[in-house]
């Protein structure tokens, strides 16, 4: 069981994104909680039987948590979502869901997705790099994910034009991403069926110049 420090803190004075709860597919568990370890989450075992019960709460930043903002709530699928989740299935498995899913190799903005940013692009290149050893064959995401990268748009920047050609993730990638001074890397999974924000998780991380300005976005 992994345990972070409850750490007090004062209340928000407007609204925070509190947390996300997904479940995933009947003998998901362990592939749900290899993908959120990749992606940088500290995972705690606080459901009312830990360790048996499928629930775990992932914790986005371990170092500011206080257990009740930036949550990832993960738990088993009950059986009527389950038996939806089938019968959705099988409509994607038609001419219909094989043209929206080729739509989502090209434009992964344009469909429902959950959002992580990272303060630092040497993390986000850690978690990229996680999921796909995890996705290599013989490991426990194969199958399971798929990855597309969006590395920073070109010649806006001659620092970030450095960064990019020397990246381990997007040194080879030519698609630009979907907004100024920023990456974005979108993984597709079924772990969580169809009806979830989470079958596309977006990992992003934004240039200093970024904030710079309210940003525009657009290909």
């Amino acid at each position: 069981m992994t345990t972070t420090p409850h750490r007090t803190t004062a209340p928000p004075t407007s609204r925070v994104l509190g947390h996300l709860a997904l479940y995933y597919r009947p003998g998901e568990e362990a592939a749900a909680r290899t993908l959120f370890t990749d992606l940088g989450c500290e995972l705690v075992d606080n459901g009312p039987r830990p360790g048996d019960d499928g629930f775990c709460s992932a914790v986005v930043d371990g170092a500011t948590a206080n257990h009740h903002d930036n949550v990832v709530y993960l738990a088993r699928m009950g059986e009527a979502q389950w038996e939806l989740e089938q019968r959705v299935a099988e409509l994607l498995g038609g001419p219909a869901g094989a043209d929206f899913h080729a739509r989502m190799v090209e434009w992964p903005e344009s469909a429902p997705h959950v959002g992580l940013k990272y303060a630092s692009l040497d993390d986000l290149e850690a978690a990229v790099l996680a999921v796909e050893g995890h996705a290599a064959p013989g490991g426990p995401l194969e199958g399971k994910v798929t990855v597309s990268r969006f590395r920073a748009r070109p010649g806006l920047d001659p620092d970030t034009d450095a960064r990019m050609a020397t990246s381990p993730v997007f040194a080879d990638d030519d698609r630009p991403a979907f907004g100024d001074h920023i990456v974005q890397v979108f993984v597709r999974t079924p772990i969580f069926g169809a009806l979830t924000s989470a079958t596309t998780i977006e990992l992003d991380y934004a240039f200093p110049p970024f904030h710079d300005q309210v940003p525009t976005f657009g290909r």
